[in-house]
């Protein structure tokens, strides 16, 4: 039989076998359509997946990693360059005002600098619980940030005592002698603004070029006896005590960078991010 046959019957049209066939292809054309639009459809649906993902791991990079891989920066420079910052706040609490940054905030220090702030964000928190081992180097980091800060509470209890305190103010009346402003120290309490300069054994003191800066001036000119403060025993062994610590936590900034960096990389790659969304303040510069 010939497909002439099926469709004619005694030189008269099947209907019957025309409508089957018909509706055949109807069905096989429909079920065509369906299958491309549903396919489309899971299409759509994956970019908007993908592209929520994006956004969600882009705000992870942009509000944790990359901010994480500048402080850790200017830590280890810090540290390298001997630019650390101690200070006693008015409030009574204290900690590092520059050069050393704990990863997270504690209401213990109160007024004292954090890299991600009071109420973190979800980028953080989806950071930590993606890259655990992250969460405890953090930590680690902040314990030993703690652990040179009481060392530096120790060093000031030798500093802030009645004799030095006597001595200092005196020595800052002697040198305001004859000297107006600006060129006098115009300090409220010249013996807790020069006891940090003494208590700050990680701190290089130097001059802003072509400025006038007085209390530079009382450093400079009264520096061999404003350093002999320093020269204790407790405060030597104190001081040993410091730069080991600083000596652990610039390894472990270190070892830190370079997790962080690794995993903004393998981002960078896996989403295709370009450099201004990586570091997007960076370009605004």
């Amino acid at each position: 039989m010939t497909i002439i046959d099926v469709f004619l019957n005694n030189g008269q049209f099947n209907w019957d076998a025309i409508n089957t066939i018909s509706n055949i292809i109807l069905v096989f054309v429909l079920v065509s359509i369906t299958g491309w639009y549903a396919s489309e459809v899971k299409k759509q649906t994956n970019l908007m997946v993908i592209g929520q993902k994006r956004n969600k791991i882009l705000e992870e990079v942009q509000d944790v990693l990359t901010p994480a891989i500048d402080w850790l920066t200017r830590e280890i420079e810090a540290i390298q360059n001997k630019k650390i910052g101690w200070h006693r706040y008015t409030s009574g609490v204290c900690g590092f005002d520059y050069g050393l940054t704990r990863f997270f905030y504690n209401e213990q220090y109160g007024s004292v600098r954090s890299a991600f702030p009071k109420k973190s964000s979800g980028g953080l928190r989806d950071v930590l619980t993606r890259f655990s081992e992250l969460n405890s180097m953090f930590s680690s980091h902040d314990s030993l940030i703690d652990e040179l800060n009481k060392l530096y509470v120790e060093i000031e209890k030798e500093i802030k005592i009645p004799e030095i305190k006597e001595r200092l103010i005196k020595m800052a009346q002697e040198f305001d002698k004859g000297k107006s402003s600006p060129y006098g120290l115009n300090i409220e309490n010249p013996y807790l603004f020069f006891s940090e300069f003494i208590i700050n054994i990680e701190e290089t003191i130097e001059r802003i070029p072509n400025s006038i800066q007085p209390n530079i001036d009382f450093w400079e000119e009264n520096q061999e006896e404003l350093l002999k403060f320093r020269e204790t025993p407790h405060i030597i062994e104190i001081s040993k005590q410091i730069r080991s610590k600083l000596i652990q936590l610039r390894e472990l900034d270190e070892t830190i960078f370079k997790k962080i960096e690794k995993i903004r990389e393998n981002y960078r790659k896996e989403y295709n991010f370009t450099d201004d969304e990586v570091e997007p303040f960076r370009s605004a510069l």
